[in-house]
C-alpha cells in the first residue's frame, strides 16, 4: 500500500515538479530560431529593420548606415537565398573581445545563387532573457 501511495505521488506530482524546477522558456525563442527569424529579414534586403533587431552592443558600434552599406555589399553578389542548413550551434560564456556573458554562435551551411555553397555565421548575445543578434559573416 505504501508503494501505492509513493508511486500515485510520484504519477501526480513529479510533472509538477519538474515543471517547476525549469524555467519557461517558451515565449524566447532558441538561439537558430532567432537567428533564422533576423536572416529573413536580411534575405528580403530589409536591413533597416534587421538593423533595429540587433542587440544594443552592436548598434553601439556600427551605426544603421555602416551597417547597411556593408551588409548590402556583402550579400548583394551572391545573389538570391538557395538553402540554408543548420550546421551547428555552439553556446559560450566568453567570447574573444567580449565581456563575460552568454553566448551562441550558429552556423548554417547556405547556398545562393553566385555562390552554391557558403557558410553564415551569426552570433548572438542574451540581452534580458532574449537571443539578440551581435554580428553575422559569410564564409
Amino acid at each position: 500500500m505504501k508503494c501505492l501511495l509513493v508511486a500515485l505521488v510520484l504519477l501526480f506530482w513529479a510533472p509538477a515538479l519538474a515543471q517547476a524546477a525549469a524555467p519557461s522558456t517558451a515565449m524566447t525563442p532558441t538561439p537558430d530560431d532567432r537567428a533564422k527569424q533576423w536572416l529573413t529579414l536580411v534575405d528580403d534586403n530589409n536591413y533597416a529593420d534587421a538593423y533595429k533587431q540587433m542587440g544594443a552592443s552592436a548598434r553601439d558600434k556600427v551605426s544603421q548606415q555602416d551597417f547597411t552599406a556593408k551588409i548590402g555589399g556583402e550579400r548583394t553578389p551572391l545573389g538570391a537565398m538557395s538553402s540554408r542548413t543548420l550546421k551547428d550551434v555552439k553556446l559560450a560564456k566568453t567570447l574573444p573581445a567580449m565581456h563575460a556573458g552568454q553566448y551562441a554562435v550558429v552556423r548554417y551551411d547556405s547556398a545562393f545563387a553566385h555562390k552554391p555553397a557558403a557558410v553564415e555565421s551569426i552570433t548572438l548575445e542574451s540581452e534580458n532573457g532574449a537571443w539578440s543578434v551581435i554580428s553575422y559573416f559569410i564564409n
